[in-house]
C-alpha cells in the first residue's frame, strides 16, 4: 500500500506546485505528529511508520489536513508491533473547504509472544464552489492480548466531493480488532468512502 501512496504523492505534490497562483488567496494547514511508538516487553520489537501530506488550496480555498495521534506499543515479552499510518489532505478550490482527518489510532500487543498490525489510510476529499467536504476515520484499535496471538488491521476511508453549498461529510472509524485468547487470531478490513 506504501508504494502506490509515495507514487501518488508525487503526482499530489505536482499538482499542488503548479495550481498556485500569486493572485489568489489560499490557506492550506497541516498537522501531524503526536505519535508514540515503544517496545517496553523483553525482546519486543516496535515499528511506526507515519505520513502526514497536506492538501491543496487556491482561489480563497481551505484545506486542512491532520493526522497523528496514532499509538504503537511492543508491551509483551518477545511481542512485537507494526503501524502504519497515512494521512493525505484534500482539495479546496474556489471559496471551498476541505477537512481531512485521521489518527488516534492505536495498536498494541501486549500478549507474550503477540502480535499487532495496523495499516490506516485517511484520504480528504474535494470541496470547491462554496462547498465542504469533511472526511474523518481514526479511533481504530488493534489489540493482541493473548499469548501468541495475532491482530491485524486494515481501516481505509475516502472523502467525497462537495460542490455548489453543498456538503460532503465521510465518517468512520471506531473500530476494535482484539486477539484475546491464547493462540488466537483476528483480522479486520474496514473500507469507508463517499461519493
Amino acid at each position: 500500500m506504501r508504494s502506490i501512496l509515495l507514487s501518488s504523492f508525487a503526482v499530489l505534490t505536482a499538482i499542488a506546485a503548479t495550481s498556485v497562483t500569486s493572485a489568489s488567496a489560499q490557506i492550506s494547514i497541516t498537522r501531524g505528529g503526536g505519535n508514540v511508538n515503544v517496545a517496553k516487553g523483553a525482546l519486543s520489537e516496535s515499528d511506526q511508520s507515519a505520513t502526514t501530506l497536506g492538501g491543496i488550496a487556491t482561489g480563497h480555498g481551505v484545506a486542512i489536513t491532520n493526522g497523528g495521534n496514532n499509538r504503537n506499543v511492543a508491551s509483551g515479552v518477545r511481542s512485537f508491533a507494526g503501524q502504519d499510518t497515512t494521512t493525505v489532505g484534500g482539495t479546496a478550490l474556489g471559496h471551498g473547504i476541505a477537512i481531512t482527518n485521521g489518527g488516534n489510532n492505536s495498536n498494541i500487543a501486549r500478549g507474550f509472544g503477540s502480535s499487532a498490525s495496523q495499516s490506516t489510510l485517511t484520504l480528504g476529499g474535494t470541496a470547491y464552489g462554496h462547498g465542504k467536504s469533511i472526511t474523518s476515520g481514526g479511533y481504530n484499535t488493534n489489540l493482541a492480548a493473548g499469548a501468541f496471538s495475532s491482530a491485524n488491521q486494515q481501516v481505509a476511508t475516502v472523502g467525497g466531493t462537495a460542490s455548489h453549498h453543498g456538503l460532503n461529510a465521510v465518517s468512520g472509524g471506531m473500530n476494535k480488532n482484539a486477539a484475546l485468547g491464547f493462540g488466537s487470531s483476528a483480522n479486520q478490513q474496514v473500507f469507508t468512502g463517499g461519493q
